[in-house]
């Protein structure tokens, strides 16, 4: 049996290591390149990133049952069906709500820490943050469900390429979330702090639910596929505001082919 002390840090590290380095990649990008046209490339890499991981997550949330179709006969399963359907709308609510009120309270153009251009806010910046970590809360619980079965962590995840593909998903997620400050204009070494610790935390909570195994992950991934369509709402106004040109839609192309080539480990 695993040694959950060991499965533990070494769990905090495979998850905040990458998601920092993800998150920390696009300030260091903008000191390089400035420029509104920089500025709409980072938007646009995200926002195809962003358009594999709801595809990824959906999976993951078995498609809110819709496959298995609906049989009001089939209790508790129909029940479970409907809580799992209605998580999704629950979710995105709650996020689109939480946008309005702080949204309201802190976009006004031309004040410190908001950007007139782009019109987005660090606290915008954190509810992206909570929209990923809902998914990593299911992510957590499935490999704390696996711990009791396996010898480490790494066989929890379920080997070496199953492993990679979630470092690399840690990478692209904290990119996304590094971009959201850096239009913001707020990407200072303690807010990149703030943003990984409301992305991550939530993994290792998954951890300890999952042990137990009394809770399906899958309610989870309903509630961040709806983090991914609230973090694309948010995104793609932003890329998409003017004409859709070439540095629009290449950008968008190349984030959604890197979601794309870290989920290629999964089946490795």
């Amino acid at each position: 049996m695993v040694d959950l002390p060991t499965a533990f840090g070494a769990g905090v590290l495979a998850t905040f290591v990458p998601l920092y380095v993800g998150i920390f990649l696009p300030s260091l990008l903008s000191k390089l390149r400035r420029g509104p046209r920089a500025k709409i490339f980072l938007l646009a890499f995200s926002a195809g990133v962003i358009f594999w991981f709801f595809f990824d997550v959906m999976g993951d949330a078995a498609s809110l049952d819709v496959n298995q179709g609906f049989n009001v006969r089939d209790y508790p399963e129909a029940v479970g069906h409907i809580v799992l359907a209605l998580l999704f709308a629950m979710g995105l609510l709650a996020l689109v709500l939480l946008d309005r009120r702080y949204r309201k309270e802190s976009v006004n153009p031309g004040t410190n820490g908001v950007n007139p251009t782009f019109n987005l806010t660090f606290k915008i910046a954190m509810i992206a943050a909570l929209g990923i970590g809902l998914h990593a809360l299911g992510e957590g619980m499935v490999i704390g469900g696996n711990l009791p079965n396996s010898a480490d962590l790494l066989e929890a995840i379920g080997g070496i390429s199953p492993g990679v593909a979630y470092v690399l998903h840690k990478v692209l997620e904290g990119f996304v979330l590094g971009v959201f400050a850096v239009i913001a204009g707020n990407a200072s070494g303690r807010s990149l702090g703030i943003l990984g610790i409301v992305a991550g935390v939530p993994t290792i909570i998954g951890f300890f639910l999952g042990v137990p195994s009394f809770i399906d992950p899958a309610y989870f991934f309903a509630l961040g596929a709806a983090g991914a369509i609230y973090i694309e709402i948010r995104l793609l106004p932003l890329a998409f505001r003017n004409r859709v040109e070439y540095y629009t839609i290449l950008p968008l192309i190349l984030g959604f082919y890197a979601m794309y080539f870290a989920g290629l480990f999964h089946g490795s």
